[in-house]
């Protein structure tokens, strides 16, 4: 005969199968538990036959549930698991059951009963039982998050954190854990949800598992990091269909969709938000099958946006399925996470597609009443955005223009409980719809003034500073020294004869972009923005202004694009829109001029070759000239604001900025430059294997009576960056290069291997000066919400006054020339643009060297 001590093996083996997502051997173990239990008598064996049955019952009925769906069968199972524990008059075995339901109404959608159940399992819970009193408040803590009731989430939690440590259960600590950093997002701090949620991962026993994947990636996602959501998500799918959890995999399908339509993928969006609808409403939780469905009418409205050719009749139909979808869920708005007020929102939209405004306007008459502070990000940045849309089309600008700093309001508040510039820039995507809908506006006015005031309120809410307080992280520090160890070796390897080093050089490559990656994510958990330093937007009137006080003929032009650039030029006169031209003929027009440089930078191409390479570049640089310049009539000192590929174009090689102060910015910043008095001298540093660098570093050195050069083997990473903060000038002599893909590993190479732009990511640059004569490091890689990233961006955001870099590659003979008349310049107080100007005038060939930094503030 089987005895006592076996059967509570078998339990405990089966419950941990359960807590594992182990779902399917689970449900064999409770099944054969049940089995075997059945033919015992509890009066002949003893009471623990009755708790064997009541606790194989419930944990068969939540693997029933995860399974299938089958919310009845489930309940059948608990129902017979209650009859067992009151004809036994077992309370504590009453609650249990209590419990389970709890857990099966938290996953079926219903809150506020779930929570109702969990308070009547705890109310007779056996006070001894850790383990019950554990796994009970990790379940209210989930229904009390649905309802938003956060304190008693931190309560709950904590507590079984409390109960679950005493017995020394992992596997409930870092349920707890991950529970605890989900409400932290939901509480807007970003760094702390994903801190909680790695440690959670880390205590996971048997590694990460499905479900924790699923709940980082939609912290990452709400955060906007899609593309690192997607990809978690894309492996979290086949993962949680094989550990049988139904309902988390339908919520992962769902978070695909979302992501979908983020990446502009409105049929994928439907196709997944299609699955996740069918895979709830085979489980019958109809709380999270509206939510799909809202996905689905998502991704309908994308195209129909984009489309600009369905007929009003089917706009309208569309509208009023959306309108039925919001009041079905005005009847689960205690659960439903804000799904009603998307659906209105939504149909709002249709509405105004349809030509409909004054219905638009009623149907979101009541929609600020249903918004909560802690309903996700894109939903309260989505609210303001269809506010301002109906009002403007309503013909009320001021009602419209009050959403639109709503909208940008909330994007700041969120950002300042960020650090990263990684994920400051990523959560500028949510920003986008609202950024257009202001500047589309704007544009129907016909005025120049509103125009340029819009799209400043839009670049400004993600752009400058961040965090400025070294972030002192000394496993971060280790993951970025270890990585930089890792690509010198592999660079060295590389190019070897030997085809074993080959192979080894491209493990070790591998090898760094995994290092790199983790060093990535482990920046998000870390805090330490600035709100002080916070930008705030430029306006036409205070850009004017500050043209009245700047050098004669000074002139700003922001640059719009679109299939067409448009520039708003502003001068101390007023501001005036102009269209310019096709993007595409810019953009091959810029490809045209890249290939040049390319050739130019290479020494081993004969000089006759790159002697028609010059002449080419010369000519599509005056075509370049004649379409976004000439017709503006800039004479003087000109300032570029710019996105996208303007912001890579070489602007000071044009040729009416012929020996003019030409700066380039992603945004118009009227801040006075911050300034360091303790910062004193030049810092220059020469990296290994360049023909000319120790020539370029010593005759730059020499041109400052206080100069700190760092040459050589001296010409280390952190010997360079504990030098920064006392300098006033940084010239960097060393190869570059920019990493489109994976932007904040852009470098330049010093003696020891790469110097990253995201190991500065922290560093105090008030006012310095950045020269980096190293090539195409000047570039950026544009992130989904159009926010630049590389080795220029993040220099400017943590401070500098202006960044010299090279958009193309730099051959090095030419920068030994240019560098030291530069630094000449400088010395001698010339403001940086100025100083490049007149430092690249005598040169015969383009040279890709361009300011960037602060735009009128600096002149």
């Amino acid at each position: 005969m089987t005895s006592r001590a076996d059967f509570d093996t078998r339990l405990r083996e089966a419950q941990e199968l359960n807590a594992a997502s182990r779902v399917r051997p689970a449900s064999r173990a409770y099944r054969s538990l049940l089995r075997d239990v059945g033919p015992l008598d509890p009066r002949v064996h003893g009471a623990w036959v009755v708790e064997l049955r009541v606790r194989s019952l419930v944990g068969e009925g939540s693997c029933v549930y995860s399974l299938t769906g089958d919310v009845d069968a489930a309940k059948r199972l608990i129902a017979e698991a209650r009859h067992v524990a009151s004809e036994a008059d077992d309370p504590a075995l009453v609650a249990v059951t209590h419990g389970q339901e709890g857990l099966l109404h938290v996953r079926s959608g219903d809150a506020v009963a779930a929570i109702d159940a969990f308070d009547r399992a705890l109310a007779t819970a056996a006070p001894d039982n850790q383990r019950d009193l554990a796994v009970l408040h990790i379940n209210r803590a989930a229904a009390a998050l649905d309802i938003g009731d956060h304190g008693a989430v931190v309560q709950d939690l904590e507590r079984a954190l409390r109960y679950a440590r005493a017995i020394g259960n992992d596997r409930y600590v870092a349920f707890a854990t991950q529970n605890l950093g989900w409400a932290r997002y939901r509480q807007g701090d970003f760094p702390a949800a994903l801190r909680e949620l790695e440690e959670a991962a880390a205590l996971q026993p048997g590694g990460v598992d499905g479900w924790s994947e699923l709940a980082r990636a939609q912290v990452l996602l709400d955060a906007g990091l899609v593309t690192e959501a997607e990809r978690i998500l894309a492996g979290s799918v086949p993962l949680l269909a094989e550990e049988g959890l139904g309902a988390e995999r339908a919520d992962a399908l769902l978070s695909r969709a979302r992501c979908a339509l983020m990446l502009k993928h409105p049929a994928d969006a439907a196709g997944w938000a299609e699955k996740a609808r069918r895979a709830f409403e085979r489980m019958g939780n109809e709380p999270w099958t509206l939510q799909a469905r809202v996905a689905g009418l998502e991704a309908r409205l994308a195209v129909d946006r984009d489309s600009g050719s369905v007929r009003r009749s089917t706009l309208r139909r569309r509208c009023e399925e959306a309108l039925a979808v919001a009041r079905t869920g005005d009847d689960l708005v205690a659960v439903s996470h804000g799904t009603a007020l998307v659906a209105r929102l939504l149909a709002a939209e249709w509405a105004l597609l349809a030509g409909d405004p004054e219905h638009a306007a009623v149907i979101v008459t009541d929609t600020t009443r249903q918004l909560r502070r802690d309903h996700p990000l894109p939903l309260r940045v989505h609210h303001q955005s269809v506010l301002a849309q109906v009002a403007f089309a309503n013909g009320d600008r001021r009602r419209g223009l009050a959403a639109v700093r709503r909208g940008h309001g909330v994007l700041a508040d969120h950002r300042a409980g960020l650090g990263s510039v990684d994920v400051v820039t990523a959560a500028a995507s949510y920003g986008v719809r609202l950024a257009l809908v202001d500047v589309e506006a704007a544009l129907a006015t016909g005025s120049a003034r509103a125009v340029l005031d819009a799209t400043e309120r839009g670049r400004a809410t993600f752009a400058g500073t961040v965090r400025v307080r070294p972030a002192q992280d000394p496993e971060l520090a280790e993951m970025l020294a270890e990585a930089r160890r890792r690509a010198e070796e592999a660079r060295q390897l590389v190019t070897s004869q030997d085809a074993a080093d080959v192979q080894e050089g491209v493990r070790l490559q591998r090898e760094v972009r995994r290092l790199q990656e983790l060093a990535r994510q482990r920046s998000w958990q870390l805090g330490g923005a600035d709100q002080e330093l916070a930008p705030r937007p430029a306006t036409a009137r205070e850009t004017v202004a500050r043209l009245a006080l700047a050098a004669p003929g000074a002139t700003v032009v922001s640059y719009l694009l679109t299939e067409t650039v448009t520039a708003i030029r502003v001068d101390a006169r007023g501001v005036r829109l102009v269209e310019l031209c096709p993007l595409r003929d810019v953009t091959e027009l810029a490809r045209r001029v890249r290939q040049d440089f390319d050739v130019l930078a290479n020494r081993l191409i004969p000089a006759p070759m790159r002697q028609v390479a010059a002449a080419s570049a010369h000519r599509s640089l005056g075509r370049l000239d004649e379409l976004l310049l000439e017709p503006l009539g800039v004479e003087g000192p000109l300032d570029v604001a710019a996105r996208g590929g303007l912001l890579s174009l070489p602007w000071s090689s044009l040729p009416s900025r012929a020996g003019r102060s030409t700066r380039v910015h992603s945004w118009v910043d009227l801040r006075e430059p911050r300034s360091d008095p303790g910062r004193r001298g030049a810092l220059v540093v020469g990296g290994p294997d360049l023909e000319s660098v120790e020539r370029e570093s010593g005759l730059v050195a020499g041109e400052w009576d206080d100069a700190l050069l760092l040459a050589g083997a001296e010409a280390t990473c952190a010997a360079t960056t504990a030098a920064l903060p006392g300098a006033a000038v940084v010239h960097v002599a060393a190869h570059g290069v920019h990493e489109p893909d994976n932007p904040l590993f852009s470098c330049v190479r010093l003696a020891d291997g790469p110097l990253y732009a995201h190991e500065l990511d922290g560093v105090d640059l008030s006012g310095v000066v950045v020269v980096l004569s190293a090539c195409e490091v000047g570039r950026a890689s544009v992130r989904l919400g159009g926010e630049p990233l590389g080795m220029t961006s993040v220099l400017l955001r943590l401070g500098a006054r202006a960044v010299v870099a090279a958009v193309a590659p730099l051959r090095d003979d030419v920068a030994a020339r240019v560098m030291p008349r530069l630094h000449v310049a400088l010395r001698e107080g010339q403001d940086p643009a100025v100083a490049l100007a007149l430092a690249v005038g005598l040169e015969p060939e383009p040279v890709p060297l361009v300011c960037f930094g602060p735009l009128v503030g600096s002149l």
